[in-house]
């Protein structure tokens, strides 16, 4: 599995649930592409910072699907007023995630 990091930084006082809508924005989008496998946004209130993680099957699905993934990020990210400060990919080289984390999806 392969991870996109994304971090992003909104204007002062920026509220945490623009991120929400952001991600359920994205979501029905990221579903219909082959080989993603999930979303996660990860939120700091006080900087204003948002990390945006979109599960892959693979690097090579994600890598293939990278022009889109960038189109898709810049235009969300321009509608919330964010800038992208940088996208990083990582290898998934151990995961737990308990029930109630995965009771989460949406």
């Amino acid at each position: 599995m392969y991870v996109a990091v994304t971090r992003t930084q909104g204007p002062p006082g920026q509220p945490l649930d623009v991120a929400t809508m952001a991600g359920e924005e994205m979501l029905p989008w990221l579903r219909d592409i082959e080989g993603f496998e999930g979303l996660m946004m990860l939120s700091h209130e006080d900087q204003v910072t948002t990390l945006v993680l979109t599960f892959w099957a693979d690097r090579e699905v994600a890598e293939r699907h990278r022009a889109a993934r960038s189109r898709l990020r810049e235009g969300v990210t321009a509608a919330v007023q964010n800038t992208v400060v940088e996208t990083t990919g990582y290898e998934v080289t151990f995961a737990h995630v308990g029930p109630h984390l995965a009771a989460q999806q949406a």
